[in-house]
């Protein structure tokens, strides 16, 4: 008996000590796991059209103070121990999509940047702009610039209008926020992984499928038929901000299908019952009267070709932008060799170069000629107005002329 009461004495002293943690317990919320803080913070940036969402890692948002070797060495090392691997692949997916040029990679790097941090923030700026391109696989380099940091960034062909230093030969052009007369003073790498300059070909530059249908009156007054033609403003916006470079890239720039074949289907249905030469006189008669005549400067502020799509949007060039398009033309529709023939002007006599092409009859037809290579290329000058194949402008007809194959 002593032993069932004791075991009853034990169930009830438990049986209260139960109910007592539920009546501490009571009116209390429910106990969860404290949330995580997230490793990233959302920035939205519009890019050539394209509205993009990135989940950019806090450890590449770290700010640091004035900067110095040291400083920005320790920058450098925090940002290569951030979850960074996943980001610059996404970049380099979107970029691999739209097949973007080395230059639109650089400015979508900057435009995250831009969303990162704010104007103030101009060093910070440039040391994410340096360590993505460097992830993508760029000789991207960091300077000083008395108490700024700038970027060097090293290119295959020449840019024109930007500040260089050479390091091992080699040219690093400056790329910064503002300028001064200081000094700059390059920040050594602290590793030697082989990396390679941008490059300063379009190629596709960068393909959008929204386009834009351009009227182009002056085409549709020497057709006789109204001519529009779809346009991509992401391009045109891109090549806006296109360095000023040597011209023969812009030759080779892919010309988007839509366009070329609008154009091309157009031009054969005119061309299609006229022999060699009257089909040439036809096609440099278009390109003479299709654009207004303007210079770089009044249409962009600095000297700039131009894409054959940038020249049908704006409907205004000069000549080497005409030039671009007739022998584009040529090629395309008559199958002839050109070059692009470049006059050298003295520029104590004159001011103002030209440039005009030079087309490979066959048979040779009559005027003004040039050699190339044991062939004999005939003036075709897509700005001399109403000039016939084989005319020369008077201006420019008495001095040496030079070959660019284009």
């Amino acid at each position: 008996m002593k032993r069932y009461i004791l075991i009853h004495i034990f169930i009830l002293t438990a049986m209260v000590a139960a109910w007592a943690v539920v009546r501490s317990s009571a009116g209390r919320p429910p106990q969860t796991e404290a949330p995580r803080a997230s490793a990233h913070q959302l920035r939205t940036i519009i890019f050539l059209g394209d509205t993009l969402p990135l989940q950019i890692p806090k450890g590449l948002l770290v700010k640091f103070g004035e900067p110095n070797v040291e400083r920005y060495n320790a920058l450098h090392s925090k940002q290569l121990r951030s979850d960074h691997a996943t980001f610059v692949a996404q970049l380099d997916n979107y970029c691999a999509a739209h097949r973007a040029c080395d230059w639109c990679r650089y400015m979508l790097v900057r435009a995250v940047s831009e969303a990162a941090f704010s104007q103030s923030e101009s060093d910070e700026r440039i040391a994410l702009q340096i360590f993505l391109l460097e992830r993508m696989g760029f000789d991207a380099r960091a300077a000083l610039r008395g108490t700024r940091l700038v970027m060097l960034l090293p290119f295959d062909g020449t840019i024109y209008e930007r500040n260089y230093i050479e390091i091992d030969g080699e040219r690093f052009y400056i790329f910064e926020y503002d300028s001064s007369p200081d000094g700059y003073t390059p920040i050594a790498r602290t590793d030697t992984t082989l990396r390679r300059p941008l490059s300063i070909e379009i190629g596709a530059g960068f393909t959008s499928t929204p386009t834009t249908s351009i009227a182009l009156p002056l085409w549709s007054e020497y057709l006789h038929e109204p001519i529009s033609v779809p346009i991509a403003m992401a391009r045109i916006e891109l090549m806006s901000h296109y360095p000023t470079t040597e011209k023969a890239p812009f030759h080779r720039a892919e010309i988007p299908a839509p366009l070329r074949d609008t154009l091309l289907a157009i031009l054969s249905r005119h061309i299609a019952p006229m022999s060699q030469l009257d089909a040439t006189q036809f096609l440099l008669g278009l390109v003479q009267r299709g654009f207004e005549f303007t210079s770089d400067s009044d249409l962009f502020g600095r000297h700039k070709q131009m894409t054959i799509e940038e020249s049908l949007f704006y409907g205004r060039n000069n000549c080497k932008d005409r030039t671009l398009i007739f022998a584009w033309l040529v090629d395309e529709l008559l199958d002839l060799p050109t070059v692009l023939v470049d006059y050298q002007v003295d520029p104590q006599v004159e001011n103002v170069g030209h440039v005009a092409c030079g087309v490979e009859f066959s048979p040779s037809v009559a005027g003004t000629f040039i050699t190339h290579r044991g062939h004999r290329f005939t003036i075709c000058d897509p700005s001399y107005i109403d000039a016939p194949v084989g005319y020369a402008m008077p201006r420019y007809a008495r001095w040496p002329m030079s070959v660019m194959e284009l």
